[in-house]
């Protein structure tokens, strides 16, 4: 969840390792240097469109000037990332079985993807 304190004491941390003071920010940023005060004791927060200048100036994305650290992306199960690599492994035919071997579990959309990379591949190997 947000927090203007986690916003302060990020700006804060990025304007000291960077070497910038608040009115050299200010200057670039075409506000005062009592307003970047302001954003890095938490007294106010930005709105959007001065939070990307102040992300762009120093630098870093949006993510790192909030303090956001997206939630880490599910890791496979090692079956998914065996089967995976022995796909990557095989050649278009055996994975033309593969597929058919999977056709009884896949929505009709998965059919669709499936069937055109397999003529993709087919038109790419002519």
């Amino acid at each position: 969840m947000y927090d203007k304190n986690t916003f302060a004491n990020s700006l804060k941390s990025l304007l000291e390792k960077r070497g910038m003071t608040q009115r050299a920010l200010a200057e670039k940023l075409g506000t005062t240097e009592v307003t970047v005060s302001r954003y890095t004791s938490g007294n106010r927060t930005p709105n959007v469109e001065t939070t990307v200048a102040i992300a762009e100036v120093l630098g870093v994305s949006l993510d790192q000037l909030v303090g956001y650290e997206p939630p880490a992306a599910p890791r496979p199960s090692p079956d998914v990332t065996i089967l995976l690599s022995c796909y990557a492994k095989a050649s278009a035919a055996d994975r033309s079985v593969l597929w058919s071997l999977m056709d009884r579990y896949m929505t009709t959309e998965q059919h669709i993807v499936i069937e055109t990379m397999q003529k993709a591949e087919q038109a790419a190997a002519i």
